[in-house]
């Protein structure tokens, strides 16, 4: 402290202080700590209620909000200055712990290696540059959706995290953060402010793992293994082994694909699904499913299956297939077939580039488009993985392209493709498909909109009539699919600095094992001696380091390796010419020349030196000729010659060729080898994961082709000249060609006889480290902006083949949009790729290298960014769009919606109410959009505006008009106000949501698109327990948004609908109440009687009524008690025979009408107040108080009623008896004062299906009311005539008109699944549930909703699963649908048929002899199912009598046959009969950690070990006839008629 009175006043950081003795005396307050300011403290480990504790007073200075680092110096762990953040809160907030320094929790502690007591570091750090731009989070077993991860994203904002730590969501854990970046690195904490950006990865998600097997499957890859061998040894089990290690729980399909072409000869032969490509030639598409939808813990014995399954597959789909068909399909004659002719061997697998491809991806994404039915509770996400031995090259048909990339937006996944070759010379992947160039003729071609000029999306797709020469091939980049290379060398790891030779001569290698010595006299020449060959900057500033690093090695190598007689060329320093210097060859065995004749001397004197090795000389037939102009080359050239595979190719035949016998038909061109061998590039990044960030972009290895245009006629090239190329890295403009100076490539000779020598001169082209300094070249996209970034390629070798294939486009369109160059991947890409990609904008932190194994995607797959930052121009939203609107008023009086929970509290004004009833309402309506797959716009950062002038325009933001420009910069900004309007984008479709005072705008503005059609396909498939490939018809359908009924959804939200329609998406999950094998625990009544197991589980539906009745959901204003429990009719009979009943019809009517808790208005009698008798002739004369004959099983109870029924009367008549506990009090009472008593004697007063009777001297006498059908009819209801009335609209007309009575057999209520109220929106779901129970049967429920928080669902669900349990039943998951459409969602899950060998006996009069409710169609099948304990779920519609209209409200349509369900959850089974037998089922909605099992459980081995032992059953003929004999012998025998009457 100064001891100066001026210094004190005129301290910094302080008031001035007065003259007073009294202020002199006060102690100086402590200056603020500054920036980079540290302290050392004790730290504590405790249990806080907080992360961390902090006591100010130990580091004076520190103000609120102060951001502080923790960090601890481990001289043996050193963390490189990881450490933990935390913001100062005020003291009053710690505690009172004056000893206390710092302290943190268990978790943190642990997270940083941190013990107790340890002395640590605070310093203080500037808050803006500690924000996250990026969080990933990971989570496991559980369905996140896309709303909770906008609703976790803002829990999160403005709080500290660390790496590793544990997030909790709506009270319970939901995920675990897993990385953190700043600017692209990552970091140990981090603030998570607004901007930041949420990645959310799955550890259960549905995986689909597709193998190619194509020709080149067998064939060895360069290190000597094959490339099927690789999939088995290498790659599967490195992926299964990080699977583990990441503790993942995905639900595993994989699934071999492959294609078979024809012969002409074959096609008669080959008779099945046969289908045409674009170029006539016929084929089949094969699919084997090894895994089916299955959580593996041990992949041994599945390896081994798929080891086994590669060498019987060529058998399978080529000789055994065709068998097969033979023997199943008779000949047309009748005559029996040739056994010859039976077993022809026919067809030959495609190669990779002809594979089915996208008619696998669309298989896997069928079910994906229907997510929402069936949703599992415990899955969140889908990833597609294809694993080739090709390059990722495919030919494809257009339509089908396009149709597959729209699907693939739509739903928001990606594919991971790894190719086992090596990294091929083109870009990868690429798909080439034949079209025409787009063009627009008429209004119809212009619905596109701005796509109508890109040969994907525009152009005609019927070429049927299209002329050949007006017949193109393009060339489109998949940005929805990422490559890996599978090349693992592990003495070999990756290097930028090490160049791998993959070019092979296929000639060379197939010589004799003597011949090899002939590799003896080819020589490399030496690199000419320049030291002006390496790079200037043309800038003037100096090299940076790995520049001079770079500039060593080159000047290493020309020391050790130039010719110094060769005379030095000089290269020019203008960056914008190449001259040779790097050996690069053309073709087969053509190369740049360069002294011909010098070489050649050189060359003869090595053989002479060889002596007994004949000369390798170079064919003296060279060929000039003059390079056809730049606008005759077309990308069909590149088509017919085929884009590269692999080293180890069979054969490097040129499809264009001097020589005849090298042609081949245009046909059968598909089945010949790619022609050239694959150099790839390591360093490319995918453009995917690029183009979205600012700056320069990262460096490329230029990619290069070989042979990839062998039709250009060849020169050779003088060494004088050189080639000039645009002076960007980019393509050259459309308008001008590439500038070439006389040099001539060389024409490719073929090696015949004598292997001839190979002259080169070699060519090098260095790009400096700094691009900003090169001129710009011209954007092909509107307004002259380009899609994408500067992201070309920083190469070290580059071709003279690539520099010539820089060829300009004919015809205008190209020039708006750029054609695809598979061999220059640096061109820029189109706007329309660009501003589709963008939906996967915000899933890269850092940038993905292509040389890099996507292990992440893999393992982890990501979700869906909630945020993009594209937006149509106000042009082309004006050009391409067509707007709708609508709008509808906020009134909250009327807005009664369980959508929402109420903002309001009665004290707001009028103005303020219907603001905050807006907001809440905007809010749930952004949330469905999310959930239905759209995205928030936001805007780009601030770093991005900074560099305008070098950002392309494609992933900057676009300004409409300042009334309609999106705000937010992250998406925990939304809806904090009504003040700014949102928009959210999908694939074709833009909403903007506001608000304008008094009402909700919804302005849509959806893409003008000719409507895709289906597309119609047909292929084989062999399921997992199949025994051989069954033929498939499926189509392929875009289900978009553009025709979704979002008026509907938003007044359902806003509560002015109340009825969630089937043609909305919604979700829904069905559940069966089972009683399980075992039977329940002992219970008894309240005398201490015993329970039988029957009247338990009556016991436990009654108990899930109450828990339904608990969570009933009540509009606000209205109290639950005021309505009705719910009450369910139990049943001994069948659902079919159940509706035939008078009693329960009788109920149905009563509880549909009203409920059994109204109290009379005028009801002012007191049960206390009256005598036994006045109680007894009360019951006689209440007509709604049913006396009467009741018959359970056989037994038939005379005047009885139930105590479920007496409480009601009770609870209804007097005004004393409030509850149906009391009820069941004052029932009591009344037993055991001898008013009634229990029929059979057993029990005391239970309130529930127990029958009860007036006693003694109070029971009167009635005329027994015979009990049985409302009408008359036969007994048994057979299938004949009957109607299948699940819906009324199912039924079929019936030639006399009869009245049929409507029967409902379900009912509707919204619940709250959030009882607690943890979560801070509303928590609804729609409960449908059966009303008649069969004890004996199955219970169903089934749950809807749309935006509601699954684990409030799954908390829920347990707590009923639990509760139930105690009464001997079983919650679990079942399908929605009947399990014989199971393959209309997903082809590769089917059914498994069980026919029995022997079929079920026909007994005429069974009718006669079996007890009253029992259906008599499919007697035994049923008797065989119960024998393996399986029991009723669904009847079949044919079943219920015509004379009924039978509605569920949860079932779409009926079931086409009657569907059994095991005791255990595991399987299901439908009843087909007769021959057919049975249709088994394993049901995968139950997984370890799915609902109803635990991790433990293998709900799947115990459903297959049932699947066998039913199918030997099946198949032993003598346990068949002992089980129908045992059968019969329990049936009664048939009454005898009875005498004549005589008179």
């Amino acid at each position: 402290m100064s001891n100066s009175r001026s210094e004190s006043q005129n301290a910094p950081f302080s008031r001035k202080r007065s003259n007073t003795v009294q202020s002199l005396l006060r102690p100086r307050p402590p200056s603020p700590i500054q920036v980079g300011d540290s302290k050392t403290l004790t730290l504590w480990v405790d249990h806080n209620s907080s992360d961390v504790s902090f006591n100010p007073e130990w580091w004076p200075g520190v103000c609120e909000g102060d951001m502080v680092k923790v960090t601890y110096e481990d001289p043996e762990k050193p963390q490189n200055g990881a450490g933990f953040l935390f913001i100062v809160i005020p003291r009053s907030a710690v505690g009172e712990k004056p000893n206390l320094q710092i302290s943190v929790t268990p978790s943190i502690a642990d997270a940083f290696g941190w013990r107790n007591n340890t002395e640590v570091t605070l310093t203080k750090v500037e808050q803006a540059t500690h924000c996250a731009d990026y969080i990933e989070i990971v989570f496991q077993d559980q369905y996140l959706g896309r709303c909770d991860m906008w609703r976790l994203g803002k829990q999160l904002q403005g709080r500290c995290l660390y790496v590793d730590q544990e997030l909790s969501f709506v009270g319970s854990a939901v995920g675990k953060v897993q990385n953190m970046y700043i600017a692209g690195k990552g970091v140990s904490a981090a603030l998570i402010t607004s901007t930041t950006k949420a990645i959310y990865r799955s550890l259960s998600a549905k995986v689909t793992i597709f193998i190619q097997v194509c020709r080149e499957l067998w064939e060895f890859a360069g290190d000597g293994e094959r490339y099927n061998e690789k999939i088995v040894h290498s790659f599967l089990p490195a992926l299964f082994r990080r699977w583990r290690d990441s503790g993942t729980n995905h639900i595993i399909t994989i699934v071999l694909i492959s294609r078979v072409y024809y012969e002409e000869s074959e096609i008669e032969y080959a008779s099945g699904p046969l289908r045409q490509d674009d170029e006539g030639s016929w084929y089949k598409d094969f699919f084997k499913v090894i895994t089916d939808l299955e959580v593996v813990q041990d992949w041994k014995a599945t390896l081994v299956s798929l080891k086994d399954s590669f060498w019987a597959f060529k058998r399978d789909i080529l000789l055994t297939h065709h068998y097969h068909r033979a023997v199943l399909v008779p000949s047309s004659a009748g005559a029996e077939p040739d056994p010859l002719d039976q077993v022809r061997l026919v067809g030959q697998i495609s190669f990779a580039h002809d594979g089915p491809i996208l008619e696998a991806l669309n298989l896997a994404l069928n079910p994906t488009e229907t997510h929402y039915v069936d949703r599992s509770l415990n899955l969140t996400g889908a990833c597609s993985i294809i694993i080739t031995p090709g390059t990722g090259y495919y030919r494809v048909p257009k339509r089908l392209l396009r149709l597959t990339t729209t699907r693939m937006l739509d739903q928001g996944f990606g594919v991971d493709l790894v190719s086992l070759a090596k990294p091929p010379l083109h870009q990868s992947p690429i798909f080439s498909f034949i079209g025409v160039e787009p063009e627009i003729k008429s209004e119809k071609d212009s619905r596109n909109g701005g796509r109508a000029l890109d040969p994907l999306w525009g152009g005609t797709d019927d070429l049927a009539d299209v002329p050949i020469s007006d017949k193109k091939t393009f060339w489109w980049e998949p940005f929805w699919m990422a490559v890996s290379v599978w090349d693992q060398q592990m003495d070999l790891p990756f290097r930028e600095d090490r160049f791998v030779a993959r070019a092979k001569m296929h000639q060379i290698q197939m010589l004799g094992l003597l011949a090899h010595e002939v590799l003896a006299s080819i020589q490399v020449p030496f690199l000419p001696d320049s030291s002006d060959y390496l790079p200037t900057p043309t800038d003037g500033h100096p090299l940076d380091r790995e520049e001079l690093a770079k500039q060593n090695a080159d000047n290493f190598d020309l020391e050790r390796f130039a010719l110094r007689k060769t005379p030095t060329l000089t290269a020019p320093p203008n960056r914008n010419t190449i001259s040779p210097s790097v050996s690069t060859s053309l073709g087969h065995s053509s190369s740049l020349r360069s002294s011909h004749e010098k070489r050649a001397s050189i060359i003869q004197s090595k053989a002479a030196a060889a002596g007994r090795i004949p000369p390798i000389v170079e064919s003296p037939r060279m060929i000039y000729k003059e390079l056809p102009p730049e606008e005759d080359y077309t990308a069909t050239t590149m088509v017919k010659e085929g884009l590269s595979r692999t080293s180890s190719q069979s054969s490097m035949h040129s499809s264009v060729s001097l020589n005849d016998s090298l042609r081949t038909p245009e046909k059968n061109r598909r089945r010949e080898p790619p022609s050239s061998a694959v150099v790839g590039s390591k360093f490319t990044p995918s453009w995917l994961f690029n183009p979205f960030r600012s700056g320069s972009s990262q460096p490329q290895t230029s990619p290069v082709s070989v042979g990839a245009v062998t039709s250009v006629s060849a020169t050779a090239v003088s060494s004088s000249k050189t080639l000039t190329i645009p002076s960007s890295r980019g393509a050259a403009p459309a308008s001008s060609p590439t500038p070439l100076s006389t040099s001539r490539p060389p024409r490719p000779v073929a090696i015949k006889g004598t292997p001839s020598r190979r002259s080169t001169l070699s060519q090098r082209s260095e790009d400096g480290p700094d691009s900003s300094g090169r001129s710009s070249y011209t954007k092909y996209s509107p307004s002259n902006a380009s899609p994408r970034e500067d992201s070309t390629f920083v190469g070290r070798h580059a071709t003279l083949t690539n520099l010539a294939l820089q060829h300009a486009a004919a015809a205008s369109p190209s020039n708006a949009y750029p054609r695809t160059n598979p061999l220059r991947p640096g061109a820029s890409i189109q706007y329309t790729q660009h501003s589709l990609a963008s939906r996967w904008q915000h899933m890269f932190p850092q940038p993905v290298l292509k040389h890099q194994i996507k292990w992440k995607s893999m393992v982890t797959p990501g979700c869906l960014p909630l945020t993009t930052e594209h937006f149509p121009t106000r042009v082309e939203l004006d050009t391409s769009y067509d707007v709708f609107s609508y709008d509808f008023v906020v009134d909250p009086p009327e807005m009664r919606s369980f959508f929402v929970k109420s903002p309001v509290t009665g004290r707001e004004s009028p103005d303020q109410a219907r603001q905050a009833w807006a907001l809440v309402v905007m809010r749930e309506m952004a949330a469905i959009r999310l959930a239905q797959g759209f995205q928030f716009v936001v805007r780009p950062r601030k770093s991005h505006v900074k560099t305008e002038d070098r950002e392309p325009r494609a992933s900057k933001f676009y300004p409409l008009d300042d009334d309609r420009s999106p705000k937010p910069a992250g998406a925990s900004e939304i809806f904090q106000s009504t003040i700014e309007p949102v928009y959210l984008s999908m694939n074709n479709e833009i909403h903007c949501i506001s608000y304008s005072g008094e009402a909700i705008q919804v302005r849509r503005y959806v893409r003008r698109m000719v409507q895709a059609q289906p597309f119609e396909y047909q292929c084989l498939v062999w399921p997992k327990l199949g025994q051989g490939y069954t033929e498939l018809k499926t189509s392929f359908v875009s289900q978009g948004l553009e025709n979704y009924g979002w008026n509907r959804v938003d007044m359902l939200v806003a509560g002015y609908e109340h009825q969630i329609n089937e043609s909305l998406r919604y979700w829904r999950t069905r559940f069966v109440v089972i009683p399980t094998i075992e039977p329940p625990p002992t219970m008894t009544g309240p005398s201490g009687e015993k329970l039988n197991d029957e009247e338990v589980r009556l016991l436990g539906t009654d108990r899930l009524a109450e828990l339904f009745t608990k969570v009933r959901w009540a509009p606000p204003g209205d109290k639950a008690s005021l309505y009705p429990p719910i009450r369910f009719l139990p049943t001994y009979l069948g659902p079919a025979a159940s509706v035939m009943d008078e009693h329960i019809v009788s109920q149905l009517d009563e509880i549909q009408a009203t409920g059994p808790m109204g109290k009379k208005v005028k009801s002012e009698r007191d049960i206390g107040e009256m005598s036994l008798s006045s109680i007894a002739k009360a019951m006689r004369d209440d007509t709604s108080f049913p006396i009467k004959d009741h018959k359970w099983h056989k037994a038939i109870y005379q005047d009885s009623f139930t105590g479920y029924e007496f409480v009601s009367w009770l609870v209804r008549e007097f005004r004393d008896v409030s509850t149906r506990e009391q009820g069941t009090e004052w029932g009591s009472k009344l037993q055991e004062q001898g008013l009634i008593q229990h029929c059979r004697g057993l029990h005391g007063f239970l309130d529930g299906h127990y029958f009860y009777q007036l006693k003694g001297e109070y029971a009167v006498a009635r005329t027994p009311s015979k009990g049985g059908l409302w009408f008359r009819t036969n007994r048994n209801v057979s299938g004949e005539g009957a109607t299948s009335g699940h819906y009324p609209s199912s039924g079929h007309k019936q030639p006399l008109r009869r009245t049929k009575k409507r029967l409902v057999l379900s009912q509707t209520l919204v619940v709250d699944v959030d009882p607690p109220k943890k979560s801070d929106q509303a928590e609804n779901v729609i409960l449908h549930y059966d009303i008649i129970h069969n004890p004996a049967t199955v219970f169903h429920f089934e749950l809807n909703w749309i935006g509601t928080t699954a684990r409030c669902i799954e908390d829920v669900v347990r707590l009923w699963s639990r509760t139930i349990e105690r009464y001997g039943l079983k919650l679990v998951e079942a399908y929605v649908t009947q399990i014989s459409d199971i393959r209309d969602r997903n082809p590769f899950q089917s059914c498994f048929p069980l026919r029995p060998v022997i079929p079920a006996p026909i007994v005429p009069d069974l009718e006669k002899r079996v007890p009253e409710g029992t259906q008599t169609a499919h007697y035994f099948e049923h008797a065989l199912l119960r024998k393996f304990n399986f029991i009723l779920d669904i009847e079949a519609g044919e079943l219920y009598s015509d004379r009924v209209d039978v509605f569920y409200s949860y079932r779409r349509s009926s079931f086409a046959h009657s569907q059994f369900v095991h005791r255990t959850g595991v399987a299901f089974v439908q009843v087909l009969g007769g021959s057919q037998g049975f249709l088994f089922l394993t049901n995968r909605l139950m997984a370890p950690g799915r609902m109803g099992e635990s991790r433990r459980g293998r709900p799947a081995e115990a459903a297959e070990e049932l699947r066998k032992q039913m199918q030997a059953f099946c198949a032993d003929r003598g346990a068949l006839i002992r089980f129908y004999d045992e059968q019969l012998g329990l049936l009664p025998k048939e009454p005898p008629e009875p005498p004549e009457l005589s008179i």
